[in-house]
Parts: C-alpha cells; structure tokens; sequence
C-alpha cells in the first residue's frame, strides 16, 4: 500500500514537470495588427503627383526693343488692370552711330529745304501758266488768237501742273525722311540719358498676383522679351501627367480627390479634359514612358494654395456607396492567387480571397471572406497557419 502511493506520487510529480515544461516552453503569442472586412463607400481612383497652375495667365512681352527700367514689382504683388508695370526707353546708340545720324538727319533736312523751294517754284510757274491760259482762251473766244495756240498754252499748264504735284510728293518723301531720322534720337537726351517723353509705359492686362518677373533689373533687350508672368484673377488649375494605359480610363467630368498640399484638409476637383497628344518622358529609372496631361479643375480651392505646389491626386475612375472591403496590406500573393491571415479566437488560418479592384487603403471583396472577419495587417514572415496572436 505504502509502495502504491509512492508511485503514485511519483506519477504526479512527473506529469507536474511535464505541465510546467509545456508551459514555459510553449510558443508565446504574436501581435499582430488587426483589420476587419467591412462595408464602406468605395472607389477605385487613378493616383499620381501634379501641380497646380494659373488658369491662363498672361505673360507681358516687350512690344518693342531698348533699355528696360527697373521695376519694383516682386512676386507676389498685387496689380490691377491698367496698371504700369514696365518701362522700356528706346535703345541708347554709340558716339559714332550718334554722328552718323546727325549727319543723316542734316541731309534729310537739306532735301527737304531743296523740295520745299522746288514746290514754291512750281506753284509759281503753275500760277503763271493758269493765268496765260486764262488769257489765251478769251482771246480765242474772241477769235483773236488760234486754236492751236490756244492747246499749246493748255498743255504747258497741265504740265505745271504735273510738275507741281511731283514737287508736293517730294516735300511729303522729306517729311517722311525727316521723321525716320529723327526718330533714331527718341530715348536719348542731351546726356544719353532717357527722355521721359519718348519711354513706352507698359500696361497690365489684367488684375491678379505677379507670379514670375524674369526681368526685374535694368538692361537692354530684343522686342518680344518676357517681362512678367500676371494671373488672371488668381484662378487656378490642376495639371498631372498620368501613363497613357491610366488615361485612357479618366472620362471628363471625373471626380478628383486632391491631398498632399500641405493642408490638413481634402480639395475637390472635376476633371475638365484630357489633352488629345500624349508626350514621351524618361523616368527616374531611365525608362521612356508615353505620358498624357490631365487639366483638373479646382471646387474650393482654400486661399492660401499658390500656383506651382506639389499635390497628390486621386481620380476616381469607379465607385459605389456600399461595397464589402479589406486592408491592401492584409492581402498578399501565393500561388494559388491571392489570400490573406483570418483570426479566430487567437489563432491564425490562411484563407484565400477573390478581390476586385484596389486602392492604396482598401481592396475590394468578391468572395472568400465576410463582414466582420478580423486580418491580420502587415503580416510578417512569423505568421503561418496555427500561430497564436494576439492584439
């Protein structure tokens, strides 16, 4: 009997240690991060980076060339319509061009001198002749004189006609040249310096904010020189170039979620076009990929967003109000397609899952799994069939 209860205390004691092996040596729990399969409003969105823009700013060109003044517009500096915002004097000329347009304007002036006293002479013949054919033509209606006689004093007055024209045309031509010489003297003074009545004053356009000033300090420049970049009114745009197998998928009037700008908040935007010619553009990786401009259009846009900020854009491109989901991470793929971790009552089993479309957040469930089971998030390579988690 002693000998019985020996053994048995023995066998207690045995199956104590095992139990306590069991117990310490046991696999501890993982945590995991959890997400649930749930229903939600869902989209399908085309994601990329782009910028803002102004919505068709002017760009203010030299109209003509010459010394452009200083200006003290900076960026950012409001301007309304109307308003000076450059000033170009003519182009100052070296000592020796200077002297050979002096000297080209005295001779233009002399050959005006010479037109005008050739024209004095030729209204004078003129007179005279109109008053001998005056003359002439009563005497020959008193048949005093001849009809030949008479046609000859006809001619020589159309002639001194002829001639007095001739004259005024070449008085016009001196004019003329006048003028042109003279005016390669407009923008220099006495000292070179520019004449305030020859400066061409430059109006803005429109009302709205300088957005660029490429020209801001003093120099001469060709006609046609950008001076200023204005906005109109301070309108804005989207621009991003997506892959042409993207575009084709954005339709005009799309919805656009617009984030990234630096705000905290969500800008709404529509899709106004897709540009009709794509471009070619080498990416970061040296590949050359077919690209496409899509201009979006800003909904309330808040005050503070410039023109040429970074943003990330999403265009919807499906969506509905109530659609079964998963967690992107929660998914990954296997041979036999895609699965995900299910958790039930701390343990994980693989299941496999038939998905839809996918965003960056959300996937779309089609079948495999049900609302409210729980997925493992993130799952690492410590997670396999059988581990215990918690979370």
């Amino acid at each position: 009997m002693t000998i019985t209860v020996r053994r048995w205390l023995q066998i207690a004691a045995a199956l104590a240690t095992l139990a306590l092996g069991f117990y310490v040596l046991r696999p501890s729990p993982i945590s995991v991060d959890i997400g649930l399969v749930e229903s939600r409003p869902f989209y399908e969105a085309v994601e990329a980076q782009g910028r803002t823009r102004a919505i068709d700013p002017y760009i203010v060109t030299a109209p003509i060339a010459g010394r452009l003044l200083r200006t003290d517009l900076d960026v950012g500096d409001r301007v309304v319509t109307g308003e000076v915002v450059a000033r170009i004097a003519p182009t100052p000329q070296d000592p020796r061009t200077l002297a050979f347009a002096q000297a080209n304007l005295a001779a233009v002036e002399a050959r005006y001198s010479a037109a005008e006293a050739a024209l004095e002479e030729a209204a004078g013949a003129l007179a005279r002749a109109n008053r001998e054919l005056d003359r002439r033509e009563e005497l020959f209606a008193n048949s005093l004189t001849s009809a030949e006689e008479t046609g000859l004093y006809r001619q020589l007055a159309m002639s001194e006609q002829a001639r007095t024209r001739h004259a005024e045309a070449s008085l016009r031509a001196a004019e003329a040249d006048i003028e042109s010489a003279r005016s390669f003297f407009l923008g220099v003074g006495p000292s070179e310096s520019p004449d305030e009545t020859s400066i061409v004053n430059i109006s803005s356009p429109v009302t709205g904010t300088v957005y660029s000033n490429p020209e801001k300090n003093e120099r001469v420049i060709p006609a046609g020189t950008p001076l200023l970049e204005i906005s109109n009114q301070d309108n804005l745009e989207a621009i991003v170039d997506l892959l042409t197998q993207d575009a084709v998928n954005v339709e005009e009037g799309a919805t656009v979620y617009i984030s990234g700008w630096g705000g905290d908040s969500i800008i709404n935007g529509v899709v106004d076009y897709v540009e009709p010619e794509a471009f070619t553009k080498v990416s970061a990786l040296g590949v050359e990929e077919q690209r496409v401009n899509v201009v979006i259009g800003l909904l309330d846009p808040p005050v503070n967003l410039g023109s040429e900020y970074r943003i990330e854009v999403s265009i919807v491109t499906w969506q509905a109000n109530e659609v079964l989901t998963i967690p992107t991470s929660a998914i990954f793929q296997r041979s036999n397609g895609w699965n995900t971790f299910v958790v039930s009552d701390g343990v994980v089993a693989i299941e496999p899952v038939i998905i839809g479309q996918r965003t960056r957040d959300y996937t779309r469930v089609i079948g495999g799994l049900r609302e409210g089971d729980q997925v493992v998030l993130y799952p690492s390579d410590l997670i396999s069939e059988g581990v215990s988690v918690n979370y």
